[in-house]
């Protein structure tokens, strides 16, 4: 692979995404309701830093950009980022056999799509860290592709700086080890490389996962020596509280037994009063999108705020902090919910799942680039239809089989894990289907069959 290439490629791609971003007006900061929370990340104290709902990475982040650039240049360098991680992956495509066209389009979706259309100049995670995320999916290919063990620790390197900026990626541990396994069976089915090394692979991936979770592990053993609980952040109960008390009527919440059972009529009796829709006696399920659109107020406008009046009057031990307490009461409410009435939860999964898939499709073709590029896609099908003799077979480029594993994977593990807590709502969802638009492409966009073999036939005249 030419280098210099390489580095044309990389300019451009940097200078068409700032490009896109100022056109767009996303090079002005733009703050949201969690943006301060990392800007005033205690940082000077650790204790006060392991009590905090956010993790350090993204905090360090902001505090050392602020000291040099200024925190005006963030969307700057986030749209930088990302442009970086767009031009990794179709390297590594580039690297991998795929034909040119189909590898730029590839990194071209990923560039343009709807997490970093949304997000790349708001002072918050979800760019940052789908960017992140690009780059680890980037270095798991890499490290099957070269088996090297540099590669390997990259990729787990760059996966815990993700988990540390965005705690919802920690499904890249799962995720890590379950596709490399995947690409290793994809190389000894391929015959790509020796049967005795293709299996020797096999756990690169397992491998990666170990030295990420001895990490997080470590983190959550001293956030419990210093601030006496285990857990990557005192944050994700009420995530799932805002979920489940919508899955059950107001009379089950009322009847928890115990400590739980307080916070849950007092939580009951104020989703009443404001209005907000239970499921009836009967225990028939609310619809999905009204649930989701409650979610957020429920969440920090009913739960949180009842929780933490309650700690305020009733106290508990005093060598755990308020913050804990709050979030361990939750979750004592969370788990009478599952033990009383698991159905709703469950059924709550299904409903998720399903508005996950057509919520994510909505989302990708009301993008305005990949609404142009569907109908596009539609108007050429039509006009190869009317002048072909027949369409012929799809042409599989070289090297999508193994992005297929990597993208498809992403997205289940990704959006999986967040419906386990939270709706799939867009800028959850979004991120862990970033690879599926350009998946799509750069199929359909593949050289057709008859004219690979063509060129094929011309190589070989030559």
């Amino acid at each position: 692979m030419n280098s210099n290439g390489g580095i044309v490629r990389l300019i451009v791609f940097c200078i068409l995404g700032l490009t896109l971003a100022a056109i767009s007006g996303r090079l002005a900061v733009h703050t949201v309701n969690d943006t301060p929370s990392y800007l005033n990340y205690p940082l000077e104290s650790l204790s006060d830093a392991m009590l905090s709902i956010r993790t350090p990475g993204y905090p360090v982040f902001l505090a050392l950009v602020s000291a040099t650039f200024g925190i005006t240049l963030l969307p700057v360098l986030q749209v930088l980022l990302h442009a970086v991680a767009s031009w990794a992956l179709g390297e590594e495509l580039l690297h991998r056999g795929m034909p040119r066209r189909s590898a730029l389009i590839n990194a071209f979706c990923v560039m343009i799509g709807c997490t970093a259309a949304d997000h790349v100049n708001t002072v918050s995670t979800d760019a940052p860290a789908a960017s992140l995320g690009v780059m680890v999916a980037v270095a798991l290919m890499r490290a099957y592709r070269t088996r090297s063990t540099a590669d390997a620790v990259l990729g787990a390197v760059l996966a815990t700086l993700t988990i540390f900026v965005r705690p919802a990626y920690l499904f890249l541990i799962p995720w890590l080890a379950f596709t490399g396994w995947l690409l290793a069976r994809r190389q000894i089915a391929s015959d790509d490389t020796p049967h005795s090394e293709s299996k020797s692979m096999q756990f690169q991936g397992l491998k990666m996962a170990c030295g990420i979770m001895v990490v997080v592990l470590g983190w959550m053993l001293l956030r419990q020596f210093v601030v006496s609980d285990f857990g990557i952040a005192p944050f994700g109960h009420q995530n799932l509280s805002a979920v489940l008390v919508q899955t059950v009527p107001p009379g089950t919440l009322r009847e928890l037994p115990g400590q739980p059972g307080e916070l849950g009529r007092r939580v009951a009796d104020q989703m009443q009063a404001q209005g907000f829709e239970s499921p009836d006696s009967e225990n028939r399920s609310i619809p999905t999108l009204l649930l989701e659109s409650q979610w957020g107020e429920i969440n920090y406008g009913v739960i949180w705020p009842i929780a933490k009046e309650m700690d305020r009057q009733q106290g508990g031990p005093e060598a755990i902090a308020p913050a804990i307490r709050v979030h361990r009461r939750i979750g004592a409410m969370n788990r009478a919910i599952l033990s009383a009435a698991p159905s709703g939860y469950l059924r709550w999964l299904l409903l998720a799942s399903r508005r996950a898939v057509g919520g994510t499709a909505a989302n990708i073709a009301m993008h305005p680039i990949f609404l142009a590029m569907i109908l596009s896609g539609l108007v050429g099908l039509i006009i190869r239809a009317c002048t072909v003799k027949s369409l012929g077979p799809v042409c599989i480029p070289h090297g999508w089989p193994a992005f297929a594993i990597i993208a498809i994977s992403y997205a289940i593990f990704s959006i999986g894990f967040v419906i386990l807590s939270s709706p799939p709502i867009g800028r959850f969802a979004d991120a862990g289907a970033i690879f599926l638009p350009g998946l799509a492409a750069s199929l359909l966009t593949a050289p057709r069959l008859e004219s690979a073999k063509t060129t094929t036939n011309r190589q070989s005249n030559t």
